[in-house]
């Protein structure tokens, strides 16, 4: 990949437009991202070479038009692409490429190259801890005796320090593509993980494709799933991307708007300070569907227990969590009172 450094400097000194070829290994790739993001630059094209060199082109945001950007799509297509090399090679730096917030191209011919005899669940694993020195190529053996597969029967493709991506065929799954199917293997695999590798990490898991091309949606929507958790449900470990719609809303939300919904929270609330027990409380009657009696036993307390508690809330804030207008209102105050 010189070639890409050869054109980073050519066009550098022909048009003065801020723009560098970098160099690095996956274990890397973040924290350089990183560290290129806070001085004002963005990851134009990204791709990685045979050896597992990680090649990355950023630009000056501000310096770059986007006419000026659309030309160099014609210097930076990924190696793989243009070579022929091996389709792994190809899918891995178009999904980091995702990964970063800037998509190039799919692999050309991706589905008669890379063909699937059956549907897969993605499934993506991330790193809990930025400390953390664990290697996702540890897991191989884990993976290949919770799967019972063969080495071809799924792929796990890394994607960065950060993140890792397993495409597991459905057979494999006995045949089981239904969403608490697929939440039970991803509640499985977290277990495996953090019990054998003794590693925090968080499990997410899309519902099965049935092509190579559609990686990129269910890729997407399991990002936007994780930056929704982290910013709303830090402690959720285990996550399903059709899960957690209202979180995945106010996570695409500017910190603005997220700031200013707050503050229109408390008129309506006549006591928005609430302690842990009706937190708890409240958490517990939604994710039953506001079913008392589901709830009580969720908090192992008597019926009658829960009404009183209900009762008192009412009392306090002026709003009944069991009519759904109000139901609402203690929803929003919820998502948004960490933040």
């Amino acid at each position: 990949m010189e070639q890409w450094m050869n054109y980073a400097e050519q066009i550098r000194q022909e048009t003065g437009l801020p723009i560098i070829c970098v160099q690095t290994s996956r274990v890397s790739v973040d924290q350089l991202l990183l560290e290129h993001q806070e001085r004002g630059w963005e990851l134009s094209a990204i791709t990685e070479d045979d050896s597992g060199a990680v090649w990355l082109i950023f630009i000056e945001s501000l310096s770059w038009h986007e006419s000026a950007r659309a030309l160099l799509r014609l210097f930076f297509t990924p190696q793989a692409t243009r070579t022929g090399g091996s389709v792994i090679n190809q899918v891995s730096a178009w999904l980091h490429s995702i990964c970063h917030g800037s998509p190039i191209s799919p692999p050309a011919r991706l589905e008669q190259l890379w063909s699937w005899r059956e549907p897969r669940a993605v499934f993506l694993m991330e790193h809990s801890r930025w400390e953390s020195v664990f290697e996702w190529q540890t897991l191989q053996p884990l993976l290949q005796d919770f799967f019972k597969g063969e080495d071809s029967s799924f792929l796990g493709i890394p994607l960065g320090r950060s993140y890792y991506l397993l495409l597991v065929p459905i057979s494999i799954l006995g045949n089981q593509n239904d969403p608490e199917d697929l939440l039970e293997w991803a509640s499985g695999l977290h277990d495996l993980v953090s019990t054998e590798q003794m590693e925090h990490v968080r499990l997410l898991v899309s519902r099965t494709i049935s092509t190579p091309l559609l990686l990129e949606k269910a890729l997407q929507e399991l990002l936007s799933l994780s930056h929704a958790l982290t910013t709303f449900r830090p402690r959720t470990m285990v996550a399903g991307s059709w899960q957690y719609p209202l979180e995945q809303w106010a996570a695409a939300l500017p910190s603005e708007t997220r700031l200013e919904l707050l503050r229109s929270l408390p008129p309506f609330i006549t006591a928005h300070t609430l302690n842990a027990e009706q937190i708890e409380t409240l958490e517990t009657l939604f994710h039953c569907q506001w079913n008392i009696s589901d709830t009580a036993r969720q908090l192992y307390v008597h019926r009658n227990t829960l009404l009183y508690r209900l009762d008192k809330l009412t009392e306090q804030t002026g709003l009944d969590p069991r009519q759904f207008p109000h139901a609402i209102l203690f929803r929003l105050l919820l998502l948004f009172r960490q933040n």
